[in-house]
């Protein structure tokens, strides 16, 4: 239900940026006509901007080959903190990068011998994109962006009853698409969405190997300081 939250959350934050877009306008150019403009208005080469959002994690499209037991694996819906930071190259290019400890308790359902839990898994993942700001000047500020996520497991604890397995590293290709609102000052509001194309991923232990592909959606909702 949290997930569920975040991403309705997201979703009306960005609906809400954008309808607000043509009143922003026109309090700028209010702004503009009766007062000296802001001199830290909108986002501009130089400039470094901290986001911290609260996030769903949620795979999509899961396919996976379980063997003989049958049933398939299913990593359920994750909420997680998210701290990334933005340095604009130029007003309208930025890149970003983050990092993190990532936990994911993959299960296994509709099998011959029930729904269990496969483990925790800790994975080191980073995250790296470019992106693309519409309107770097004006207080809503659009933006797409493409780049690369990796994760790697650094620790795996079987649940009680299985032997201990080991999973593969992981680089993604990585979409997204959101918007950054000048809140007050160097405050900005953040929403956020991502698609990540993730290959296969296989569970490896001395009895089985299990196989699972799955995409990744990311939705965050947050607040950024711009330095």
């Amino acid at each position: 239900m949290a997930i569920k939250s975040v991403c309705f959350a997201a979703a009306m934050l960005i609906q809400g940026l954008a309808l607000s877009w043509s009143s922003a306008q026109a309090a700028d150019q209010f702004d503009q006509d009766l007062a000296p403009p802001m001199a830290t208005q909108g986002l501009k080469a130089g400039n470094w901007l901290v986001r911290g959002r609260i996030a769903g994690l949620m795979p999509v499209n899961e396919t996976s080959t379980v063997g003989l037991i049958g049933g398939h694996i299913n990593v359920p819906d994750m909420l997680l903190p998210d701290l990334q930071i933005a340095y604009f190259l130029t007003d309208h290019i930025s890149i970003e990068g983050q990092a993190g400890i990532i936990r994911t308790r993959p299960r296994i359902v509709g099998s011959f011998i029930g729904d269990f839990d496969i483990g925790s898994i800790w994975s080191a993942a980073g995250a790296a994109s470019v992106q693309y700001h519409f309107m770097p000047e004006a207080r809503f500020n659009p933006y797409l962006g493409a780049g690369i996520s990796y994760s790697r497991p650094v620790s795996i604890k079987p649940d009680e009853g299985i032997t201990d397995f080991s999973v593969s590293a992981q680089t993604s290709i990585m979409i997204q698409a959101g918007a950054d609102y000048q809140i007050a000052g160097n405050w900005f509001g953040n929403a956020v969405a991502k698609y990540l194309f993730v290959p296969e991923q296989t569970y490896e232990s001395q009895s089985a190997t299990f196989v699972s592909d799955s995409n990744m959606v990311f939705a965050g909702v947050g607040i950024g300081y711009r330095f």
